[in-house]
């Protein structure tokens, strides 16, 4: 018997309990403030298009330039020769001293040029009938490459009309050997003669022999002319 009693007291306090429970959760939910829902307001701003803030700027600058035009005075300068600055007068004295201007031909530098009057040849001998085609180009080279050596002496105060009979012996790697000048048939100063030998000492070495020209070596005979026009 009194373990029912204990079970009905057990159920009852339980039932209560649940009851008072969902009264107090249910009174929580009821009294609870509702939210507040935010609004977004959107607003949309006006663009204004790059060209037309530079068009306005421009519009502003040209209109302050035209402003400042209204304001500011020019002063142009007389015709008047005694307005006109000092350095401009003095241009005017340099125009009266064109004519001082030339140089002085005491006074003038020298300068040193070829003198187009001396000339210098080194003809092939006409008494000479080689046939062989290597050996004329080869005594070609040689004549020219002596007339070039030749030229640089040709400014010299001692420089005059003359001939100058040479004979010298390349080897076949064209290395000079012997040079030297034909006393009975030259005509020429000493500084001629001078010319004559270097011309040929400094020019060496020529070039080796053709291949045709199978030789240990071989003797040649020059003439180097002078002349002096008037």
């Amino acid at each position: 018997m009194e373990n029912r009693i204990f079970y009905y007291a057990l159920v009852i306090s339980l039932v209560i309990h649940i009851v008072v429970i969902n009264l107090l959760s249910f009174s929580r939910v009821v009294l609870k403030e509702p939210k507040l829902i935010k609004q977004l307001e959107v607003t949309y701003n006006k663009v204004t298009p790059k060209h037309d803030v530079v068009e306005k700027k421009l519009a502003k600058s040209i209109k302050s330039i035209k402003e400042q035009k209204k304001t500011k005075k020019v002063d142009i300068l007389s015709k008047d020769e005694k307005v006109l600055p000092s350095f401009s007068q003095n241009i005017k004295d340099m125009t009266k001293l064109t004519g001082k201007l030339k140089l002085d031909k005491k006074r003038a530098p020298m300068i040193q040029t070829s003198d187009m009057n001396r000339q210098i040849s080194v003809p092939m001998f006409k008494s000479e009938k080689i046939s062989n085609p290597k050996y004329l180009s080869y005594n070609q080279s040689i004549r020219q490459k002596i007339k070039s050596r030749a030229y640089t002496f040709v400014n010299h105060p001692d420089f005059s009309a003359g001939e100058i009979y040479l004979t010298f012996v390349l080897g076949s790697d064209g290395a000079l050997k012997q040079v030297k000048i034909i006393e009975s048939k030259t005509k020429a100063n000493e500084y001629l003669r001078d010319i004559g030998l270097r011309s040929i000492s400094e020019s060496a070495p020529f070039a080796p022999f053709p291949e045709d020209l199978n030789y240990p070596e071989l003797t040649f005979n020059i003439v180097i002319s002078f002349e002096v026009g008037e």
